[in-house]
């Protein structure tokens, strides 16, 4: 009960450390060095829970949870950006037949 408890408690932890800050959200690294925290710390705990070494248990489960959560991070960041980018040639198209709509036809020859 102890272990499940110390899971829980972890956990909680790890969700108030992955707050939304919308300040700096998008700043650029912050989706990356965020996951990457919360993962070395639920690595780290589901490492000490799971070995009969907690400490070594908890290395090994921290530097893989950062790796892992460094890399969902950074995919993350990789996924807003290009929808930022996307977002912003679908503008840049609207404005230019905006442009081309407001501007007189070409005269007829005939």
């Amino acid at each position: 009960m102890k272990r499940v408890l110390a899971a829980v408690v972890l956990a909680a932890f790890g969700l108030t450390l992955s707050g939304c800050d919308t300040t700096t959200a998008s700043a650029p690294g912050n989706t990356t060095l965020g996951s990457a925290a919360v993962g070395g710390l639920g690595g780290a705990a589901v490492g000490a829970l799971a070995s009969k070494n907690k400490g070594k248990g908890a290395l090994i489960g921290g530097a893989v949870g950062t790796l892992g959560g460094a890399l969902v991070g950074q995919q993350m960041e990789a996924n807003r950006d290009r929808q930022k980018l996307q977002r912003l040639e679908q503008e840049r198209a609207y404005e230019q037949g905006y442009t081309d709509a407001q501007q007189a036809p070409p005269p007829k020859r005939y």
